[in-house]
């Protein structure tokens, strides 16, 4: 148990310092390195790379080990967009009586963290917790089936995302999806979604 706290630990701590920009596309990671700074054996630092090999921030490369993976080129990025979009307004759709018929507490808790993240303008925090509001609306229009390839296409947004220091911005245009909700109304959810993913 020890193990896997330490592991999730270092895991997200690495992911952190990927999106914020700390390691920066293409730069290359070495077990010992990252070990030594995280001061933790190299065992958790392998399966933090392969955890994030597996959510799109880390690529393995021929006779190059570990790097950071590149950002889409312009054209990827857009049809990702185009993607992460389609997977959320087609959960919302499908599942909006679901998402409106109990407590919204989740979604609730999901909106004060962002707010709080960006209130301290962290970067880090506020890509954390930008990807939960969002998660914890797919969640309760019951699309769980659809998070695996959903937090791929989000992770390959948050190596290119520039938007990351607009945090009021960012902070309002989840409010308003909150507001759609709460109001009820499945296609101004959509539209907020849409206005807000890009």
């Amino acid at each position: 148990m020890i193990s896997r706290t330490i592991r999730e630990q270092v895991t997200r701590q690495l992911r952190d310092a990927v999106v914020s920009g700390e390691y920066p596309p293409g730069q290359p990671l070495r077990e010992t390195e990252v070990a030594e700074r995280f001061g933790v054996s190299r065992g958790p630092i392998r399966d933090a790379f392969l955890q994030l090999s597996h959510e799109g921030f880390l690529a393995y490369q021929a006779n190059c080990g570990v790097t950071v993976r590149e950002a889409p080129d312009s054209l990827n990025r857009e049809f990702i967009v185009s993607l992460r979009q389609q997977t959320e307004c087609y959960t919302v759709k499908r599942g909006f009586e679901q998402l409106t018929a109990g407590p919204l507490d989740a979604i609730e808790a999901a909106l004060t963290n962002l707010g709080k993240a960006c209130a301290d303008s962290d970067v880090a925090r506020i890509a954390h917790c930008d990807v939960g509001f969002h998660q914890a609306i797919i969640e309760a229009c019951g699309g769980e089936d659809l998070l695996p390839v959903w937090k791929w296409l989000c992770s390959q947004m948050l190596l290119s995302y520039s938007r990351l220091d607009d945090s009021e911005q960012i902070h309002q245009e989840h409010t308003a999806i909150l507001e759609a909700i709460r109001a009820g109304s499945k296609q101004k959810t959509i539209a907020s979604i849409k206005a807000n993913i890009r």
